[in-house]
């Protein structure tokens, strides 16, 4: 290469840093095209944010905040979807997503549906649970449309195991599924698979493994969750995609206590000690159902612009937004953009955003702290220059920071927490948020990080107003 070559690089800083590293004089400029920002909407914004209805939403966004910033969510056991889940009754399941019919349905939902109606034993064969759905006897119903999360598929129904969490600030419960393990880690709930073997594992996991959990979880009074989130985003962790260090200081919070339990088979609480411990990102779950409980205390919350919930069905994507309780504002789900696990595999194998697992960049987690997690973001191509643009970017549309979560590559600045409707609509800018890509048929085939379609928030933007008659 010529060694006389003086060069500017304009956007993706690694092709920067190769021409330095062969001793190339090149200067990096932190370019990226402009975001399109819909200027008539943009000015309906500074005229609500100039009038004196501003005091009032600013007010309740404010609350809303607190909300996060302040929740207490505790690990209090384990029990039965039917048991925790509202609406969750017989022939009901849950699935990732906005609400979405049978037919829309893409084969991973589809596929989900007929094994729910196997492992409740509703139907024998796939035939009798086709018939069964097609009937309209079986009810299908949002996670997020209750106080659960539909990571993956999000199939979810009555007997299956779940983790409990109480926010003890608002007072609020959500259920999260665990993993289900090595062999079967996306399994049924993630992944809507059915066979004898995955159910019976199901099964094994609700009557042994997860029994001398919820021992610890009673013996204990609870174990804390905030903790373990604000240590290990110090460690590496952005919680969505890598919960490396959170799942270390979990199993320290627990094991011991665990290995103390002296009125249970042994055997049984070795192997469910070795379940937590050999199953990777155990820890996935609690913080997803943190960010739920924390998150529904502010459903319904008058005047406030913050998102509660976003998510995707393979289909279509979905937000709500405080002050509009339950309603959802739809798009088409977003491709995701990161490296895959395999070279065979291209955009044409990968399914749009399926999965709720997002809930977490509602509370200020995953995609909104990726300065947090720069192993996370290399793995994506990403500098740590980059992962720190990324947070920073979003502090632009978020309500305010959380102190809890002071980060070291932000010179231990706090965390950027709330997505605000009003702020997304005025700068251009939509949410970052990580996570796995679906394989059409199954499967985990890569990590990356998608945004949340505009189109969600200008359609949330035209109820809001039509709400409060702006």
């Amino acid at each position: 290469m010529d060694k006389n070559l003086r060069v500017i690089n304009l956007g993706i800083s690694s092709f920067y840093d190769a021409l330095i590293s062969q001793g190339v004089d090149a200067a990096q400029i932190d370019w990226k095209p402009p975001v399109k920002v819909n200027v008539e909407l943009g000015a309906k914004v500074d005229r609500i944010m100039e009038s004196c209805f501003a005091a009032k939403m600013n007010q309740a966004n404010q609350d809303a905040i607190d909300m996060i910033i302040n929740a207490d969510p505790e690990w209090i056991g384990v029990g039965l979807a039917g048991d925790f889940i509202e609406g969750l009754d017989d022939y009901t399941v849950t699935h990732s997503g906005p609400p979405i019919s049978f037919d829309e349905m893409v084969m991973l939902h589809q596929r989900g549906m007929v094994s729910a109606c196997l492992f409740e034993g509703w139907a024998k064969t796939e035939e009798e649970a086709l018939a069964l759905i097609k009937s309209g006897k079986i009810k299908m119903i949002s996670a997020l449309d209750t106080n659960t999360v539909g990571a993956g598929t999000g199939i979810i129904t009555k007997n299956v195991a779940m983790i409990i969490i109480k926010d003890r600030n608002n007072g609020k419960i959500a259920a999260t599924f665990p993993a289900e393990g090595i062999r079967f880690q996306g399994g049924f709930c993630g992944w809507g698979l059915y066979s004898p073997e995955i159910a019976e594992n199901l099964y094994h996991m609700r009557d042994y493994l997860l029994p001398p959990m919820d021992r610890v979880a009673k013996m204990k009074g609870g174990v804390p969750i905030k903790p373990i989130l604000a240590e290990s985003m110090q460690m590496g962790d952005e919680n969505h995609t890598r919960q490396s260090a959170a799942d270390l200081l979990f199993e320290h919070q627990v094991l011991l206590d665990m290995a103390k339990i002296d009125d249970m088979d042994r055997e049984q609480v070795l192997a469910s000690m070795n379940y937590i411990v050999e199953t990777p990102r155990f820890f996935h779950c609690f913080g997803q159902g943190a960010s739920r409980a924390a998150n529904l205390g502010n459903v319904g919350r008058e005047y406030s612009t913050m998102v509660t919930a976003v998510c995707g069905n393979g289909v279509r994507f979905g937000i709500k937004i405080a002050a509009l309780g339950d309603q959802w504002f739809e798009a088409d789900a977003p491709y995701m953009k990161g490296q895959y696990t395999s070279s065979k595999f291209t955009i044409d194998d990968q399914l749009p955003w399926i999965g709720d697992s997002c809930v977490v960049e509602c509370a200020g987690l995953g995609g909104l702290a990726a300065a947090a997690s720069p192993i996370t973001c290399n793995l994506r191509g990403m500098t740590l220059r980059e992962s720190i643009a990324q947070t920073r970017e979003m502090e632009k549309i978020c309500i305010g920071k959380n102190h809890n979560y002071p980060i070291p590559n932000l010179d231990f600045d706090f965390l950027p927490v709330g997505i605000d409707m009003m702020k997304v609509i005025k700068t251009g800018i939509c949410p970052c948020i990580h996570g796995g890509m679906f394989n059409k048929e199954g499967g985990l085939i890569g990590a990356g990080m998608a945004r949340v379609p505009m189109e969600c928030f200008e359609k949330a933007f035209a109820a809001y107003c039509e709400k409060y008659g702006l």
